[in-house]
């Protein structure tokens, strides 16, 4: 999912207004418009609100070319709220996505020109992959037996352990009831 920007009648701010509504902590950064910045800050300290403002303030000052600049983070609700705020300080034009959204795009532009053809599908889930693969075993694994394959693949992987050591790990664990090590 993508939160990409449309026209709106949102007031272009000032860069200085802009920088008014920060702290110093914050106004460093929003004032930092060439390269990398790392905001390392604990919880509601403002990081989102000094980064909005560092584009906003880039946008309003015309160093950043708001067509060519994204926002990314890592939920669709959060990349809507980047969306909104950057529209209230008149940043119209730039894009909020989140990093799986943004990178879909990019293969869905790129895959024709570099690999030819359509780009691969992108699973919704694993559940319909995890029931073909149990149908080419010969399990017969309902929903709730596929959900319970799935937590025990991510339960092995987790745990690091190499197929062998799980078939071990798995005689002596205890296995959700609709998987058994003899199926």
């Amino acid at each position: 999912m993508s939160a990409d920007s449309s026209p709106s009648t949102a007031p272009i701010v000032s860069p200085d207004r802009l920088l008014a509504a920060l702290d110093d902590n914050q106004r460093q950064v929003a004032e930092a418009l060439l390269g990398p910045v790392c905001v390392l800050a604990g919880a509601g300290t403002g990081k989102t609100r000094a980064i909005t403002h560092r584009i906003a303030y880039g946008v309003a000052t015309g160093a950043y070319d708001p067509q060519r600049v994204m926002a990314l983070t890592f939920t669709t609700r959060a990349a809507g709220e980047l969306l909104g705020r950057l529209r209230a300080l008149g940043a119209e034009g730039v894009a909020a996505r989140t990093f799986h959204s943004a990178a879909l795009r990019q293969l869905h532009y790129f895959w024709p020109i570099v690999a030819g053809g359509t780009p691969p599908r992108v699973l919704e889930g694993k559940g319909p992959l995890l029931g073909h693969a149990a149908g080419a075993l010969k399990l017969s694994l309902d929903t709730a037996g596929l959900r319970d394959a799935a937590a025990e693949i991510e339960w092995r992987k987790v745990s690091r352990l190499s197929i062998d050591e799980y078939a071990r790990a798995a005689q002596t664990r205890t296995l959700p009831s609709r998987l058994s090590v003899d199926a």
